[in-house]
């Protein structure tokens, strides 16, 4: 079946054009304040820090023009990122105590390039602000000529009159035709002044170098943190498997040789005997299960995360609501980012059970952009706690593990809400 409905997403919309233009010609005005602020301050920093270096005093006031620098640039890239560009801010070492280390910034590269960056926003703002600002204003200026220019004093001489052709009509028809040109670009022509910024910053604010260096500090950081859970996680288990089934199966044993001896004599003492040790070994094989599910949950495998989100729920002692959306984007959750979703509820609701006296409790995974994003809320007395020795820091380990973060807000006397992040894909 063919629908007849006309497609809208191609029709572009006027409202739209109009709001961007004035957001790019907002954050053109706001750019050309910032680099202006920022150029007179800077500046004179530097100059006096130069000029008074050979005495000393000038390396401190270089330190204090580096920072300003740095504050400019900060604004810089929170402009941008309202226009959409995203701008990555470096990673400064934590400053050494004293004036030495407050010195370091010094030999600090990106200090430099930010300096610079302030420098040059201003003559690129000195071209960009009133360029933008004329575009934005000569379009509906000239488009509305002929109605103003009546109120002017003697005969029109502009741009028709310098052309060869005199006369009012003449000078109002050149001058709505070039206002509706104005007008018709100026969504280009901003949005092309934005981006001289953009250029500009990502050339000397974003600091590639450092990213990748995060990048690998946190890929470094994350492996070992995952390795620490999974230890964790097996020490548990061989302790778990110690102090249960394997007692239980040393006593199935005990019993079955004291039946053994007692079958000739007492058949119906050593068949209560055997009785109970089908019980230990029954009793033996259910903890077995309970604690593979450490390890493989078979639901999660079997049936899906969503479902294995249910089951926690339904086994939760407090009322538990379930709400799972975008299912089709979650399905690209890689078998450990599930793995690592379902044992943060599952240690979420253990908590909520044990420690917070909530009556309710509710739980949520959802797409947002690139991350899976799982939440559990309940009304309890609050003050989970994410420090080492509790079961939060473990499962902010194993979500490290699979590039997740983990996010605990616990005021005393609740109510506590835990939202994991983890990359789809």
């Amino acid at each position: 079946m063919t629908s007849t409905e006309p497609d809208h997403r191609t029709r572009p919309d006027p409202g739209a054009l109009v709001r961007r233009c004035c957001r790019d010609l907002g954050l053109l005005t706001a750019t050309f304040v910032v680099a202006l602020l920022g150029f007179v301050v800077a500046t004179t920093l530097f100059a006096v820090g130069i000029g008074t270096a050979v005495i000393g005093v000038g390396l401190v006031v270089l330190v204090a023009a580096l920072v300003t620098g740095g504050g400019f640039a900060r604004f810089h890239r929170l402009l941008l990122a309202r226009a959409g560009v995203a701008i990555v801010p470096p990673r400064y070492p934590a400053p050494a105590p004293g004036v030495r280390g407050r010195l370091r910034r010094l030999a600090h590269p990106q200090s430099w390039r930010e300096l610079l960056h302030v420098l040059v926003a201003f003559v690129v703002s000195c071209v960009t602000f009133p360029l933008g600002l004329t575009w934005f204003v000569a379009g509906p200026g000239g488009l509305s000529y002929p109605f103003w220019s009546r109120y002017l004093p003697g005969e029109p001489q502009g741009l028709a009159w310098l052309l060869g052709f005199p006369g009012r009509l003449a000078e109002d028809a050149v001058n709505v035709a070039l206002g509706l040109v104005l007008l018709l670009t100026a969504p280009v022509v901003l949005r092309g002044l934005v981006l001289v910024h953009a250029g500009l910053a990502r050339a000397l604010l974003d600091d590639e170098a450092g990213r990748l260096r995060s990048r690998v500090e946190d890929l470094t950081s994350s492996r070992a943190a995952a390795g620490q859970a999974e230890t964790a996680t097996l020490r548990r288990l061989e302790r778990d498997l110690h102090d249960g089934p394997q007692q239980r199966l040393i006593r199935v044993g005990l019993d079955i040789s004291a039946a053994h001896r007692r079958l000739a004599a007492d058949p119906d003492g050593a068949r209560a005997i055997l009785d109970e040790a089908l019980q230990t070994s029954r009793e033996a094989l259910a903890e077995i299960r309970s604690l593979s599910r450490g390890i493989a949950p078979p639901i999660l495998a079997e049936q899906g995360l969503p479902a294995a989100l249910i089951t926690l729920a339904a086994r939760c002692p407090v009322a538990t609501a379930v709400a799972v959306s975008d299912e089709d984007r979650l399905a690209g959750l890689s078998p450990a980012a599930q793995n690592a979703v379902y044992f943060t509820v599952a240690e979420a609701l253990a908590n909520v059970a044990k420690h917070s006296g909530a009556a309710a409790a509710r739980v949520e995974l959802r797409a947002v952009g690139a991350l899976a994003v799982v939440s559990v809320g309940d009304d309890g007395r609050g003050g989970a706690d994410v420090g080492k020795g509790h079961g939060l820091a473990g499962l902010a380990d194993r979500l490290e593990g699979v590039d997740g973060r983990l996010e605990v807000s616990s005021p005393v006397g609740g109510p506590t809400h835990l939202t994991a992040t983890l990359p789809l894909g």
